[in-house]
This record gives structure tokens, C-alpha cells and sequence, in this order.
């Protein structure tokens, strides 16, 4: 399962050309694509403070063809795992970006993401950059 994360959301709908051959030639080879509540969160807190209500119904259609994940329990585990380790190592990481790699993690996913920086510190995140 190939996840992507919400600056990933920004450029797909952004119309990035890069983002959109990888995801078309992922979903060419196979690959699931979803992602986690905390990015479809993420993606609607934007859309609706900018009121944009176009890009919110394109999003909302774009979600209808989409599996999205949510926090279960082993991403609860998962997620106060990669905090406690986090703060022992001195490495700051938001709560948004712990649950989203909790969720990824959890699913055996790989996280698509162009904020790297985030999640490196993370172990046992798979991680790539598509932009």
C-alpha cells in the first residue's frame, strides 16, 4: 500500500506533473494507493478556512476511489512507540506526523512524502519523495 501524504495531496491537485506520472504509473504496476484520516483532515482544514468549494468537492470526489485508514489499535501502539522513542532521541516530531506514520506503519505501507525531514528519525517508516 503506497500512502501519500497531504504536501503530496497539494501537488496532485495542483496539477504536478511529476506527482501525477508516479502515481499513474504506480497504480499501472499494481500498487493500492491510500492514505490516513489525519491527511484527509489535513488536506479539508485547508480547503475550508481558504473556502475553496471547488477544490473541496474535486477532493471529496477524489476520495470516493480511495481507501483511507484510520487509527486502530496497533497504530495507537505504533504511534506512542515512535513518541516515546522520539523524545528519548531528542528529535521533535508533531503529533500529526507521528499518527500518520503510526497508521502507515502499522498497514506495512510506504509513505510518499516531500517533508522527508519529518519522518526520517521514524524506524521502521518506509519513506520515499516523489517531488
Amino acid at each position: 500500500m503506497i500512502f501519500l501524504d497531504t504536501d503530496i495531496l497539494s501537488y496532485f491537485f495542483a496539477g504536478n506533473i511529476q506527482i501525477k506520472d508516479h502515481l499513474r504509473k504506480s497504480i499501472k504496476k499494481g500498487a493500492s494507493i491510500g492514505m490516513t484520516s489525519i491527511n484527509v483532515y489535513e488536506v479539508l482544514k485547508g480547503l475550508k478556512y481558504r473556502n475553496n468549494l471547488a477544490k473541496e468537492k474535486q477532493f471529496m470526489n477524489f476520495l470516493r476511489g480511495m481507501v483511507i485508514f484510520t487509527l486502530d489499535e496497533a497504530a495507537l501502539v505504533e504511534a506512542a512507540d515512535i513518541y516515546a522513542e522520539s523524545r528519548k532521541n531528542g528529535n521533535s516530531i508533531s503529533d500529526a506526523d507521528i499518527l500518520i506514520a503510526a497508521i502507515v506503519i502499522s498497514n506495512n505501507g510506504l509513505l510518499v512524502s516531500n517533508n522527508t525531514r519529518h519522518y526520517v528519525h521514524i524506524k521502521n517508516l518506509r519513506l520515499t519523495n516523489w517531488a
